[in-house]
């Protein structure tokens, strides 16, 4: 088969997810495409299964019905954005269209098919407005503001925030919860009910960060140190190690989108050339190497077991199809230079030309509708005759395809006669072994395909690969967080007979595992020398760790990295009280999910001897303090005393000079009696009593 068990893996979650929801709302559009849409009393009946898209050129958005592939209702903007360019934010029945030039917000209400509100209170040039899941905010990132506002009233609800500008584009996952990067600091802070919680720190200060929201979990993505982290909803993370070609990109140079349906997220590193695809459930990732032109590009968007690079120089879409690791021909939007809106929704992917007529609507499977935004006849919206159509591609006619696109930089033309270079090389990374897919040669007369560049120790099945059959290598061997390029040559006969080898270009950089999984069994007890946690390494699914990372919080918080071991002694913590702990194992590919483990501690009692009592008594209190009711009483020095623990609490002074005042006491049992001693009158560690002894005598809860 053509693309490996991996690289299958990957696509098949989202392509069943897409399936599903095409089918679950299958029957509505039915009756929408066979019964057409009109208006009901004073009230319009939209498509469910439908998108909202700009129409700059005559100052319009119009719905479009997915099925159909027809617009079936049309909102008048203001005036004042005739001619600007605008952003649609729809989630749900909330539609806010935002002027980019003025940071103007408007609502449309869908069942009136009209602005019903607008303000200028957010106004600034680039203005974000994010919503989802009930909930909307605006970004300013140029002054750093975040604000969250009613979604209905567009009103500001609660005081705005001011972070480190600039700002990167922010995302709101399923839960609500607001995520903006803030490259300056290298974090990302999440906003819960209007409010900013602890910012969750990513990579290195001025880092570039940008954020996908895969389905509805975020995915932070730090180009500058070619890593993606994963923050799932139980409070776990994965850390993943991206190719090195997307550090080569530069800023801006990744693109990617900004929510995908399912838990494949695609970047495209341009200046690189690499599509890598990540899958954020499991981890693992591909990548190909393509050959992109010098042209604008969009971020890529993902459907089914396509991906869809918006072309923005030539009007139209690159398509990559996973399951046969092949490009297909580009499809047309508008055959023109200019801005294009391509985004998924409701399992279907909408490209729209925001400038003028054509806007086009694919299902998983990749059929294409055509949708034409200036049909008359349509709820909402003036009855006015069409625009002056532009001569060519740009004014509304069917477009030319275009070819595929040419899937590899540009090598030596091979010898007459000669096979051309095997193309499409796409790397995956496994435990302990390396994947190597392409397409094979044209032309010629293939004699079979070997693997090129690979280092010594390393073993390759097959060894050769016939003319026919799965084009794919797989290499065994190498070292876990280093990377490996290989090419692939297909040999022939030239004219005097003699073999000779017509090598492919480099592939992307791959490295031979992936990261590794949980631990298991995590466990923590007090020890007189800190808190001992344990843990068990993880099971099979993923590479072997080579380090592992514990943190906790509780009375103390911290972390300690760099644990080659299954056991650590922390002697940092040394105080009394519940404690969460995680464990986390990383190699070179990233950090695994974290396993989690809380305990109530208790350190361990010590004994120590009286003093600074002679033959009077030393009187034990039933709270932190000198002049509360004794409760018991130890006579004389040299006296051994159980002490469980210490703890501040009134200041005492005995009036014999700096030794003799404080507020630090130790919780002590003598026999029966179990209380509070001066610190004075016992021999713990350190000296003066105002200090903690520290371990092994723990402090109290």
């Amino acid at each position: 088969m053509r693309a490996t068990g991996v690289v299958a893996a990957l696509f098949r979650r989202d392509r069943l997810t897409a399936q599903v929801a095409v089918g679950v709302v299958g029957a509505l559009c039915v009756a929408a495409v066979v019964f057409g849409v009109g208006m009901a009393s004073a009230k319009y009946q939209i498509s469910d299964v439908g998108a909202w898209l700009s129409s700059n050129r005559n100052g319009l958005v119009v719905h479009a019905n997915g099925m159909a592939g027809k617009v079936d209702g049309k909102v008048k903007v203001p005036t004042m954005m005739h001619g600007h360019q605008i952003k649609i934010v729809q989630d749900g029945s909330t539609i806010l269209i935002v002027d980019q030039q003025t940071g103007v917000v408007s609502r449309i209400d869908p069942a009136q098919l009209s602005v019903v509100k607008s303000t200028g209170t957010y106004a600034a040039a680039g203005l974000q407005v994010v919503a989802e899941a009930g909930a909307a905010y605006t970004i300013d990132a140029a002054r750093g503001t975040v604000q969250r506002i009613d979604p209905v009233g567009l009103t500001p609800d609660g005081a705005a925030t001011t972070l480190t500008p600039p700002l990167g584009q922010g995302a709101i996952d399923a839960r609500g919860t607001l995520w903006v990067p803030v490259p300056a600091t290298g974090e990302v802070v999440p906003f819960q009910a209007g409010g900013p919680a602890a910012p969750v720190k990513v990579g290195k200060p001025g880092d570039h960060l940008a954020i996908t929201i895969a389905a509805g979990v975020p995915v932070i993505t730090d180009s500058t140190a070619a890593t993606a982290l994963v923050l799932e909803p139980s409070g776990r993370r994965l850390t993943l190690a991206l190719p090195s070609t997307v550090t080569g990109a530069g800023q801006g140079g990744v693109l990617f989108p900004a929510t995908t349906e399912g838990q494949l997220v695609p970047l495209l590193a341009k200046r690189t050339g690499s599509l890598v695809l990540l899958d954020t459930g499991s981890g693992r990732h591909s990548t190909v190497s393509l050959r992109v032109a010098d042209h604008r590009y969009g971020p890529p968007q993902i459907l089914g077991s396509k991906v869809y690079i918006p072309d923005q120089t030539t009007g139209s879409l690159v398509v990559y199809d996973s399951a046969t690791n092949s490009f297909q021909p580009q499809i047309v939007v508008n055959g023109r230079p200019g801005e294009l809106e391509v985004f998924v929704s409701g399992g279907l992917l909408w490209a729209n030309d925001p400038n003028g007529e054509r806007a086009l609507v694919l299902n998983p499977g990749g059929a294409v509708m055509e949708i034409s935004k200036y049909e008359r006849n349509v709820p909402g919206g003036p009855r006015s005759p069409l625009p002056t159509r532009v001569a060519g591609p740009g004014g509304g006619d069917p477009a030319p395809a275009l070819p595929a696109v040419p899937t590899a930089p540009s090598v030596r033309r091979p010898p007459v006669g000669a096979p051309t270079p095997p193309s499409n090389l796409r790397t995956s990374g496994g435990d302990g072994f390396m994947t190597v897919e392409f397409q094979p040669s044209t032309g010629g007369t293939p004699l079979g395909y070997v693997l090129k560049d690979v280092p010594g120790g390393m073993t390759v099945t097959p060894r050769q690969l016939p003319p026919s059959g799965s084009p794919s290598f797989r290499v065994q061997g190498g070292q876990c967080g280093r990377e490996y390029v290989f090419r692939v040559a297909v040999r022939y006969r030239d004219r005097a007979h003699r073999l000779a080898e017509v090598p492919s270009v480099r592939s992307a950089p791959v490295m031979p595992c992936v990261p590794p999984g949980a631990p298991t069994d995590v466990r923590a007890v007090a020890t007189s020398g800190g808190a001992q946690v344990t843990w068990t390494a993880p099971p099979g699914g993923g590479s072997a760790p080579t380090a592992y990372r514990v943190g906790w919080t509780g009375p103390t918080s911290g972390s300690r990295a760099g644990l080659t071991g299954t056991s650590v002694t922390l002697g940092e913590i040394g105080k009394n009280g519940s404690y969460t702990f995680t464990v986390t194992s990383s190699n070179g590919a990233g950090a695994g999910r974290q396993a989690q483990a809380s305990a109530n501690l208790t350190g361990p009692a010590q004994r120590y001897p009286t003093r600074h009592n002679q033959n009077s008594k030393a009187y034990i209190r039933p709270t932190p303090d000198g002049t509360s009711p004794d409760i018991g009483s130890v006579t004389g020095n040299g006296v051994m005393v159980t002490v469980h623990c210490q703890k501040r609490g009134a200041f005492y002074d005995r009036g014999l000079g700096a030794g003799f005042r404080g507020d630090l006491y130790d919780y002590v049992e003598y026999g029966e009696v179990r209380g509070y001693m001066i610190g004075y009158l016992l021999t713990t560690p350190r000296d003066p009593w105002t200090e903690f002894a520290g371990l092994p005598l723990w402090q109290c809860a």
